[in-house]
């Protein structure tokens, strides 16, 4: 079997954490339908990856401790139908966030 066409999965974590955190930088704490969309687009993207699981708890608790107006901005705005409904529903202390994401952002 030809594995060259794979990322191995602690790479695709590393990718994942790196775009979080470009993302994270440029999206200003605001209420603007553009950034609201930005983000909500990223979002969707993070459920669409099969080859790992990208860790979207803490993905989401840092985006709701350094950018809490876009956060509830952004969760106002989807329908409790949505598929990202319930990764507004997640908690987690934000120390805990940041030990995990630093692991994969070397």
């Amino acid at each position: 079997m030809n594995r060259t066409n794979f990322v191995e999965p602690l790479e695709a974590k590393r990718t994942i954490v790196r775009d979080f955190f470009s993302l994270i930088e440029t999206l200003p704490n605001k209420d603007d339908a553009a950034s609201v969309q930005k983000l909500l687009r990223y979002l969707q993207s993070l459920l669409r990856i099969k080859q790992v699981i990208p860790p979207v708890v803490e993905i989401m608790t840092i985006v709701k401790t350094n950018k809490p107006i876009l956060y509830h901005s952004a969760r106002r705005s989807i329908v409790a139908s949505s598929n990202l409904h319930m990764l507004f529903q997640i908690e987690m202390d934000v120390e805990l966030a940041h030990e995990r994401l630093a692991q994969y952002d070397k």
